[in-house]
């Protein structure tokens, strides 16, 4: 699989607004296949994102880990909980997340309450006259009705969320991580039967041999190096002669792939 089109593909596609619940991370969860990968007998680590995709699944590919799918959407928080348990759920070793504040907005909330306010008097009068002298006692009550209204802040923010969940790969083959060539890559070299290097895991045959990401390998043994024929090679008779091209300049590499490394690429 071409990881530039799954660079384009995690952040190309809309983001999906949903609420924030447990399934959120499995129901928007989609699955990259991948042959002979290792199940963790751990817990998952959570690492964070380089914010590049393509250097993170390069990273991680030299780590021998390669993904088995990713997560995409969009939502109101930005817990990451519900995303380690899905990551336990498939059995992968690493999960490399990112979430982003993808807007926030604010405002105020009218909040109107009943108001009212009672006053209470009494007191003592007195009063003179010709009949004689009068004094007494009073009291009364008034009460006004009426509303208050309170103005409360408030902030809603939505999360961009990505998630990439990673297996370790055997270490079998070249070690390498290949795919054919695009139809301009085909044009600048003059064929189609070639194969691209992407990626290049430490400590492989294909690491021992100094091949490097980018270079196209257009011969093995003296045959075209195309998708099919490169399999086969890398699992027969060895030394293998290779023929690649490296910044536009041709060069010859000898590759062994060892005992404990020979199997499927």
């Amino acid at each position: 699989m071409d990881w530039r089109i799954l660079a384009t593909s995690i952040f190309a596609l809309p983001l999906v607004s949903a609420p924030a619940i447990a399934s959120d991370w499995e129901k928007f969860f989609t699955a990259i296949p991948q042959e002979g990968t290792i199940d963790a007998s751990t817990a998952p680590e959570v690492l964070p994102s380089s914010g590049d995709v393509d250097k993170d699944v390069e990273a991680m590919f030299r780590r021998g880990f390669v993904p088995i799918g990713y997560t995409s959407f969009n939502t109101s928080n930005d817990k990451t909980k519900d995303g380690e348990r899905l990551a336990a759920k498939l059995r992968a070793r690493y999960l490399i997340v990112s979430t982003k504040l993808a807007s926030s907005q604010s405002a105020v909330l009218p909040l109107t309450l009943p108001n009212t306010t009672t006053s209470y008097t009494n007191g003592t009068a007195s009063a003179y006259g010709p009949g004689g002298y009068a004094h007494g006692t009073y009291s009364g009550t008034t009460t006004t009705y009426g509303t208050q209204t309170s103005f409360i802040p408030y902030t809603i923010n939505r999360f961009d969320k990505t998630a990439i969940y990673f297996k370790e790969i055997p270490r079998k083959g070249a070690g390498l991580k290949i795919r054919d060539l695009t139809n301009q890559e085909m044009a600048a070299i003059g064929t189609r039967h070639a194969v691209f290097v992407q990626f290049v895991r430490d400590g492989s045959p294909a690491y021992e041999a100094d091949i490097f990401p980018s270079d196209i390998i257009t011969q093995v043994n003296g045959d075209p190096a195309d998708v099919d024929h490169w399999r086969s090679a890398v699992n027969g008779s060895q030394p293998m002669r290779l023929r690649i091209i490296r910044n536009g300049v041709p060069k010859d590499i000898v590759m062994t792939i060892p005992p404990e490394w020979q199997g499927l690429p």
